[in-house]
């Protein structure tokens, strides 16, 4: 599947009248759900998940095969996107149960990702849910440790956190996606979670040329805005 199929199944998706992604929570997971299944129909696969924590609900989003780019050396045009967003990364198998949750969780170490939100393709979005945003994303090969460094194009924006003080929290986040991850049929399988944005929405428009992310001295994402 190419994003062009992909947003063509998204604008054409007809709900219920009743139903609005906005009604409820279980409204919006059974709209996911079929959407899911319409778009893994045609051939896509859920290479990860993000992760919105909004006010106490958590809400999944679906990131396809198709939506992972390299992490080195692709070329995007900034009409395709509003933004990027600096994330914490998880990477693991999802059990079928929830047996030893705690120790899978411990046990997890970070990395880092980059994601590409841009406009929402299909009206009845939930506005605490990225399912419409998501462009794209960019994750590390390599696990990162210390301060991460987030550098946005020409223009000198910069960012940076330390990891240190952010893993154990996103970690909580992280065992509530994998909790409904099991809870929604979407267990035994590999996913990348992508846990909220560190430093907001940075438009395209301002970060065009070179943005990378930096960790203990080595580019461990870099793309180009052109």
């Amino acid at each position: 599947m190419v994003f062009e199929e992909y947003s063509q199944i998204v604008k054409g998706f007809q709900l219920e009248a009743s139903l609005s992604l906005t009604d409820s929570f279980d409204a919006l997971c059974a709209a996911q759900d079929a959407l899911i299944t319409k778009i893994v129909e045609k051939g896509a696969t859920i290479a990860g998940w993000k992760i919105v924590d909004k006010d106490g609900v958590i809400i999944l989003s679906p990131i396809f095969d198709f939506q992972v780019f390299a992490n080195l050396g692709d070329t995007i045009p900034h009409q395709a996107f509003r933004g990027t967003e600096l994330e914490v990364c998880f990477q693991l198998t999802v059990p079928s149960t929830t047996d030893a949750m705690n120790e899978l969780v411990g046990e997890l170490t970070s990395f880092a990702a980059v994601e590409l939100i841009r406009p929402a393709i299909h009206p009845t979005n939930h506005s605490a849910c990225d399912f419409y945003f998501n462009y794209g994303v960019f994750v590390s090969q390599k696990p990162v440790a210390g301060e991460i460094l987030f550098e946005g194009g020409n223009q000198g924006y910069t960012f940076s956190a330390g990891l240190d003080q952010l893993v154990e929290a996103k970690k909580d986040v992280v065992k509530k996606g994998i909790l409904q991850c099991i809870q929604r049929g979407y267990g035994n399988k590999d996913y990348f979670f992508i846990t909220g944005t560190l430093n907001g929405l940075v438009s395209a428009a301002e970060s065009l040329g070179v943005n990378r992310v930096m960790n203990q001295g080595n580019a461990i994402i870099q793309f180009e805005i052109v």
